[in-house]
């Protein structure tokens, strides 16, 4: 039997390998994305926001995301963050969906001077939203802004906006809850605002 056993393993090794020559031919580049290739995750920067001023002398506060790429032996390539859903707080606390008929890009931090589609080693930052000062409403940070987009927050208002990072060789990230609420009011001092524009990361 043992003798039996020993002939016919080689055949059986033989096999197994040709079967997974096969699966990753087919499935190598999935296999390769997931246990190997680059993983992207999201976190909000600072919840306090950075303070500047526009070229008109208007304060503003920014709001970013910090995009890590954990696996830095493999660079994430064309990465973007994509707001996927925009979910308002209605009566009740209940949270209601907003119509969002495609996702839309945030802006990568000073768009103007930053590829639209980087190549991510290790970090990247990204903006996520402002407030400026007289402003009637948060807005978030975007390339495109459709006509019939909602995802602001006008006084007294709270929404919950959800983001996922994605790339051509890499799996979409976990997707980032980041809640803002706001009470109307403004002020340049960062510990002041923060008790009348609420912007946090939902754990759920």
């Amino acid at each position: 039997m043992n003798c039996d056993l020993e002939q016919a393993l080689p055949a059986w090794l033989a096999a197994i390998g040709t079967i997974a020559v096969a699966i990753l031919a087919i499935w190598g580049d999935w296999f390769r994305s997931v246990f190997a290739g680059p993983k992207l995750e999201l976190s909000l920067r600072d919840p306090l926001g950075d303070l500047n001023s526009r070229a008109n002398g208007t304060r503003v506060i920014y709001y970013h995301i910090t995009v890590t790429n954990t696996r830095t032996w493999s660079a994430a390539k064309a990465v973007r963050l994509m707001v996927v859903a925009v979910d308002k707080l209605r009566p009740g606390d209940t949270y209601l969906p907003e119509h969002l008929a495609v996702p839309i890009q945030l802006n990568w931090a000073f768009a103007s001077f930053h590829e639209q589609f980087p190549t991510v080693v290790q970090d990247d930052i990204c903006d996520f939203g402002f407030l400026d000062q007289g402003a009637a409403r948060f807005e978030l940070a975007l390339y495109v802004r459709p006509n019939n987009f909602k995802g602001y927050v006008a006084a007294n208002e709270t929404m919950r906006v959800s983001i996922v990072a994605s790339g051509h060789n890499v799996q979409p990230s976990k997707p980032l809850v980041i809640e803002v609420a706001w009470d109307g009011k403004w002020s340049a001092d960062k510990d002041e605002m923060r008790r009348h524009l609420v912007i946090r990361e939902v754990k759920e």
